[in-house]
């Protein structure tokens, strides 16, 4: 059993190879997190037992994540750190309708870090991998300014059951999973301090620790293959609508009154003047956006009784170009092309949450 004993040294006095030699000693302390490596790790590359069969394609991701909200709101330890950037990973093999079997994550590491801290990390990621049945084939260590977690993700599908983004046909039904905005509420909440329930608390800190994608959902609407398309809305409802018209000449219809706000948390959405459309752009989720034919509907009940996830049905596809909406009043507006954009956070000299925060700046 490996000794996890509280060590608040830095890394910067203990040096790299000590922290490889106890990463790869840690990890190989846990079967099921290496359970399709072949000779262990610690080697200049992982050699993964082949899982693909014959008729399956191979699905790769690369995603860079850092220290999420819950962990700077000391909501949780370093091991929602490491926990979200696997899921972060997975998620978008989920999304492609793939089935995910493994991982490799490059850990950079300021020198001030400690060596708890890290043990944390690998407590999340050694838990998100038991949750996905994932093997941690290896990656990397190295010093940077600031912590982060590069994850790639490997998964498997045979042709039939590949989800792509941008491949929706008119008259597809616009499906979301779980809920949206419970992740802008949460932030709100912190950063005014607003007193709420205890209900409503839990609800918030359990939406900024658990960021993990419907995994179960994503597997059944792989292998149902009814959908024409699906992407997450990591970043946000309008974004996930953009990706899915991206290349095409169509349109969405989204219906606000749809959009699915948590039931707990509605009265605060209220309270704070935020509407369902304001909270769905808002990102950070996780949740997936399927376009789905409206015959297959019916299949969904099951899908999310098996899955234990709900579905819901909010908007259309549609042969007008643009991202619509019916508002809560019932006019029928156009969205501006806005999203969070990395590399420029301000359009029209607003910035994107400037935009969210007035509903009238979201339509044209």
């Amino acid at each position: 059993m490996f000794d996890k004993t509280a060590d608040n040294r830095t890394l910067q006095a203990t040096g790299e190879r000590f922290i490889k030699e106890r990463l790869i000693r840690r990890l190989q302390s846990s079967p099921e997190t290496t359970q399709s490596l072949l000779g262990g790790l610690g080697h200049d590359a992982g050699v993964l037992n082949n899982p693909l069969k014959p008729d399956d394609t191979l699905l790769v991701n690369t995603d860079r994540s850092g220290v999420n909200k819950a962990y700077k709101l000391g909501l949780a330890g370093g091991e929602c750190i490491g926990d979200f950037a696997i899921s972060h990973a997975v998620s978008d093999i989920l999304a492609t309708g793939g089935v995910p079997f493994a991982v490799s994550v490059a850990l950079l590491l300021p020198g001030e870090a400690t060596i708890q801290l890290v043990d944390e990390i690998v407590d999340g990621i050694q838990q998100a991998c038991a949750h996905y049945g994932v093997t941690l084939t290896g990656g990397d260590t190295k010093k940077a300014e600031a912590l982060s977690l590069v994850v790639t993700a490997l998964g498997k599908a045979p042709v039939d059951n590949l989800l792509f983004r941008n491949t929706p046909q008119i008259g597809d039904q616009l499906v979301v999973s779980g809920t949206l905005g419970s992740m802008l509420l949460g932030s709100i909440v912190y950063k005014r301090g607003l007193q709420v329930s205890d209900n409503v608390r839990q609800r918030l800190d359990q939406a900024l620790i658990q960021q993990r994608p419907p995994f179960r959902l994503g597997l059944a609407m792989s292998g149902a293959r009814i959908a024409h398309a699906c992407t997450d809305i990591s970043d946000g409802l309008q974004a996930a609508c953009r990706n899915i018209l991206s290349g095409t000449n169509l349109g969405i219809e989204l219906d606000e009154a749809k959009i699915p706000i948590h039931c707990e948390l509605r009265d605060l959405a209220s309270t704070l003047s935020l509407s369902p459309l304001q909270l769905s752009l808002a990102g950070g989720d996780w949740q997936f956006l399927y376009s789905i034919p409206e015959k297959e509907l019916t299949a969904l009940n099951t899908l999310s009784k098996h899955s234990g996830t709900p579905l819901t049905v909010i908007g259309e596809v549609t042969d007008t170009h643009g991202i619509w909406a019916k508002t809560l009043d019932g006019e029928q507006k156009r969205l501006r092309p806005i999203e969070h954009d990395s590399f420029s956070d301000r359009v029209e000299g607003k910035s994107y949450f400037e935009f969210l925060s007035d509903p009238r700046e979201l339509f044209e």
